[in-house]
């Protein structure tokens, strides 16, 4: 096993290589369910752990995801990144399991959906998007001062509970501000219409592209359309 955090911490994720998926179950400890949500690195599912019936959603990434080696690399510090942020408004990782050539992560099972589901019913009144918005700025906050970037800030990123409370998840592409870049030259890591002009340019960046992107998201709320609506 390789940890996530140290091995005395309350937080610490296990990343078990050789623990396969077998009859829906995962690593011995998970029993898979109903998916939740697709996109081009994984497929989110409903979860449970087999002995302790705790609910989570679990990531399981793409196989041809998972093959990249830079990939594979960025899944680890999503990991480490993801224990270390202990803050109330960064999603939580339950669980971490790498083996037969796929990748997958538990993390807390957020039931309000995401800002993403909750912007097809319309636009926000302001007081409910700035409410939202703060959350996800002191996550942001968290994020930066312990050198992280989140480098991928958009609406299904930001998942709800029932009550308002707002997590930011996936920080699947964060890395250390100071950090050598994992990505190739011309590569451009994000979601196009929510991309700061420095990350469409692949300069460096920092903290204020994650700013940037969170204005971009608090105008979509505001108005129910996308400020730059082109995919890429």
């Amino acid at each position: 096993p390789r940890h996530c955090a140290p091995p005395d911490s309350e937080k610490a994720v296990v990343i078990t290589a050789g623990a396969g998926i077998h009859d829906g179950i995962i690593a011995g400890r998970w029993v898979v369910g109903a998916p939740i949500a697709h996109g081009g690195q994984a497929t989110v599912h409903h979860a449970h752990h087999v002995s302790l019936g705790r609910a989570a959603a679990i990531k399981i990434f793409h196989p041809h995801v998972w093959a990249d080696d830079g990939f594979r690399t960025r899944f680890r510090r999503e990991c480490e990144a993801l224990v270390a942020l202990e803050h109330p408004n960064v999603i939580p990782v339950l669980d971490a399991v790498e083996s037969d050539g796929v990748g997958w992560i538990v993390m807390h099972l957020a039931t309000g959906g995401s800002l993403d589901d909750r912007l097809r019913e319309g636009m926000l009144d302001p007081e409910e998007a700035v409410r939202i918005l703060r959350q996800v700025a002191s996550a942001l906050d968290a994020a930066h001062e312990a050198g992280r970037l989140h480098r991928d800030v958009k609406p299904a990123n930001v998942l709800l509970e029932p009550d308002g409370h707002a997590w930011l998840a996936d920080f699947g592409v964060a890395h250390l501000i100071d950090a050598t870049r994992l990505t190739t030259p011309g590569t451009v890591i994000g979601t196009a219409a929510y991309l700061a002009p420095e990350q469409v340019r692949g300069e460096a960046i920092d903290r204020r592209s994650d700013i940037f992107a969170s204005g971009i998201v608090l105008y979509e709320l505001l108005t129910g359309e996308r400020l730059f609506p082109m995919d890429n």
